[in-house]
């Protein structure tokens, strides 16, 4: 009989034990952090279109700028027809004269290399295309040869002076665009005083327009 009473009173005791483990504290919160852990909650991220504001694209990138038209070319406008592969204009005989009339209206540069054969006439040499090359000659009127003098694999406008005579022309310009090659020699015709640039060029010559 004691013991039985002793058992009671032990398993009493032990209820009432576990009893007051499990109980929260008064006003307590059953998720309290446990020593040596966090108590600061983790953001959790909202989902697109929850109503906060994201920013779009990185800030950091700069902005692509769309890019200048190119300007048209001047030598757009000049009036080439057909075959045609080159323009040229004569200038005057010892002093150049109304070479601005020309750079306003057909070259976007006004800096012109210049070729010098003799103290004679002045041209204006504008090619058609921009992939074009360019051969300069000089003839000599005592043995009727020809030497070459100057090459350019990428012809721009150019001037050059020549024919000390007005009975022959000392020098010989020869273009090539895309394997064709094409000859002439500029001068003033003794017959009719006309500008002759050779049968693939286009004459722009105030003269004779």
């Amino acid at each position: 009989m004691k013991r039985m009473v002793l058992f009671l009173a032990a398993l009493g005791a032990a209820a009432g034990l576990l009893s007051g483990c499990a109980a929260p504290a008064p006003g307590g919160d059953s998720s309290s952090a446990m020593p040596g852990e966090s108590s600061v909650q983790e953001t959790v991220p909202q989902p697109e279109g929850s109503g906060s504001s994201q920013p779009e694209g990185d800030a950091s990138l700069p902005l692509k700028e769309d890019p200048e038209p190119t300007p048209p070319s001047r030598r757009d406008s000049i009036p080439f027809t057909g075959d045609q592969l080159y323009a040229a204009a004569y200038l005057g005989f010892e002093e150049m004269e109304d070479l601005s009339y020309y750079t306003q209206r057909y070259l976007d540069s006004e800096d012109l290399p210049i070729h010098y054969f003799s103290p004679g006439e002045y041209y204006l040499i504008i090619p058609r295309y921009p992939d074009m090359s360019l051969a300069l000659y000089k003839n000599d009127i005592q043995t009727d040869q020809s030497a070459l003098v100057y090459e350019d694999p990428v012809c721009e406008p150019f001037l050059i002076q020549c024919n000390i005579s007005d009975i022959f022309s000392d020098v010989t310009v020869e273009l090539t665009y895309q394997g064709e090659t094409v000859s002439f020699s500029p001068y003033i015709s003794l017959k009719d005083g006309s500008v002759q640039v050779g049968e693939r060029g286009l004459d722009l010559s105030r003269l004779s327009g």
